[in-house]
């Protein structure tokens, strides 16, 4: 069986919340094309590796060719995670819509990817529930005038591609219903806005929580800067989860039950998720890239290549410049280097993850990334793992 690779991609509702991730797979080889998602590798990425690692308990698009739709493997699946997605390529002859058919019946939801209307998708419009429409490929006015001849028959339309937010509240007033693309990964910018207090504050708060050199009385006192965020890891650490025989009633106590690192990460997550209003899915970016970066970090440099991945979207988070966002934030030269320059091995990281996320799995004059796909799902699991517990506290 060939090597593979499986990215994720989110997909949000119209109030930027998740709703489902698009499943991405690739071969490893350069020269190679888009894996087909044959029995073998759909037995491998949904059985071996788990659907609940890769996408948690959320709705799972999937790719399907002619080769894939007609493929008896496909029955097992569980029809109530499971978005076939039809190719935009795709042949349709009879066999392939009888199919489609059947598979709806069986409970499956089926989309069609990069959607042109012509006559001979009518029949699987009749049975799909999603229509993508990639902005790259059509026109807005285009796309608007296929929204509007199929409004009435009960199709959900997704916007994908989607660059900036503009396109995103364009495509939303179209009638669209999810929305999918580096919009979310990308700062809002205002012209004449500038950073507000609050969050600069909170910003410099991450930086200085995470300095591998800092003591258990500073990170204290750090904490207890923030009152709302020292309520909240108290009454976090004071829950059942911990089963702690004591109750904690100090932060200076917390610190040195929990142990320095353990809390430093704690009240980072607690920190990044009051930062600003958009939607939780990109912190959960900012975990994912942490997390992996952590991983694969050279020895003594887990610390700073867990914060560039954390930052790695601090310019989206406070819709600013990352310069602006980094110039008065006490963090290490490499680091601010590597989020605004991509400079050295770092930067080059965060490169490589951007482009692994977006499926591109190659930079030029560059070899395989320096992660594995498990190590890349384990970091999307513990991510996943962060944002419920600081979701629930």
């Amino acid at each position: 069986m060939s090597e593979f690779s499986i990215a994720r991609q989110p997909i949000l509702d119209k109030t930027l919340q998740l709703y489902a991730y698009e499943l991405l797979f690739r071969g490893h080889k350069k020269t190679e094309k888009k894996v087909s998602f044959t029995s073998e590798v759909l037995a491998t990425a949904i059985f071996d590796i788990g659907l609940n690692k890769a996408a948690g308990n959320n709705f799972v698009f999937i790719n399907m060719s002619y080769e894939d739709i007609m493929s008896p493997t496909i029955d097992s699946l569980p029809t109530e995670k499971i978005v076939l997605e039809l190719l935009e390529d795709i042949k349709i002859d009879n066999a392939l819509i009888q199919r489609v058919q059947e598979l709806s019946e069986l409970g499956f939801t089926i989309a069609l990817d990069d959607f042109v209307y012509s006559t001979e998708w009518e029949p699987l419009i009749e049975v799909a529930s999603i229509i993508k429409l990639d902005l790259t490929v059509l026109s807005d006015k285009e796309n608007l005038t296929i929204i509007n001849k199929l409004r009435d028959r009960g199709i959900k339309f997704l916007a994908e591609k989607v660059e900036t937010y503009e396109e995103y509240q364009l495509f939303k007033d179209m009638g669209c219903e999810y929305f999918q693309g580096y919009f979310l990964c990308k700062p809002e910018i205002l012209k004449g806005k500038s950073l507000t207090a609050g969050p600069l504050a909170k910003a410099r708060l991450l930086a200085e929580i995470n300095n591998p050199n800092i003591s258990v009385d500073e990170v204290a006192s750090i904490i207890q800067q923030d009152t709302a965020l020292a309520f909240k890891l108290l009454n976090y650490l004071n829950s059942a989860h911990f089963s702690f025989a004591v109750d904690i009633e100090s932060i200076n106590q917390a610190v040195v039950m929990i142990g320095i690192q353990g809390i430093k990460k704690w009240s980072t997550l607690l920190c990044l998720r009051g930062l600003s209003a958009k939607p939780s899915e990109l912190i959960k970016v900012s975990l994912t890239r942490a997390y992996l970066a952590e991983k694969i970090a050279p020895n003594n440099e887990s610390n700073s290549y867990f914060l560039a991945g954390l930052f790695s979207t601090l310019d989206a988070l406070l819709d600013s410049e990352i310069e602006d966002v980094l110039s008065s934030m006490p963090l290490d030269k490499a680091i601010k280097n590597a989020l605004t320059t991509q400079e050295g091995d770092l930067g080059l990281f965060i490169q490589q993850i951007i482009y692994y996320e977006r499926n591109a799995l190659f930079l030029e004059n560059t070899q395989t990334p320096p992660f594995s796909n498990e190590e890349y799902l384990e970091a999307c699991e513990q991510a996943d793992e962060a944002m419920s517990a600081i979701s629930t506290d």
